[in-house]
């Protein structure tokens, strides 16, 4: 088929989107009536969401297609701001919209090798970690990602895993705001919330 498919989004809200044809099963089976079996998701985050009803476009929720990239186009872009006591106008601008299960940290590169994360201070007995850099710290289910693109990529299949495993805890290592980074950090500052 050469022509494109639109269809609403596959998602629950409240749970990381799905990013296979299994994961959508999982959540939305005896929901619909048909789920079309294809390959995992090209780029693993949802899509840009561009609102252009006024003068100044703005960027309700950041994708695949960067900041930088509409600036190249459109240099006033801008990224919009939720106020508290606002509707939202994207889907996914909620709190806790992409959370798995368990607890979600931020860490920094440095935290990775400047602290001992022992779980059982925390409370939790089995963990988990993905990020760009390796941690000399032990967890039950490590994801070191070659590149931001591939972390932006994995992050949503690898919070379904940790579910399915029944972890307590996913340790994610934060990355620079720029490019899909600033996306993937959207997503992982609202899994961790809450």
């Amino acid at each position: 088929c050469e022509t494109p498919v639109v269809a609403p989004s596959a998602n629950l809200s409240g749970k990381p989107s799905p990013t296979t044809w299994q994961a959508v099963y999982e959540d939305l089976n005896s929901r619909i009536d048909c789920i079309l079996q294809g390959e995992m998701t090209e780029i693993g985050l949802e899509s840009t969401v561009v609102d252009c009803t006024s003068e100044t476009p703005l960027v309700l929720r950041t994708g695949a297609i960067t900041l930088e990239q509409l600036r190249e186009i459109v240099p006033e872009t801008e990224v919009y701001q939720v106020k508290a006591d606002e509707v939202v106008k994207s889907p996914g601008l909620k709190h806790r919209h992409y959370s798995p299960k368990a607890r979600v940290d931020l860490v920094t590169t440095y935290d990775l090798y400047s602290k001992h994360y022992d779980i059982k201070i925390y409370g939790y007995n089995r963990s988990a970690f993905i990020g760009l850099h390796d941690s000399p710290n032990k967890f039950e289910l490590k994801k070191i990602c070659s590149s931001v693109e591939e972390y932006a990529h994995e992050i949503f299949n690898f919070f379904r895993e940790c579910d399915a495993r029944n972890l307590d805890i996913i340790f994610c290592e934060e990355v620079e705001e720029k490019g899909i980074g600033l996306a993937l950090m959207d997503r992982l500052r609202r899994a961790s919330q809450g």
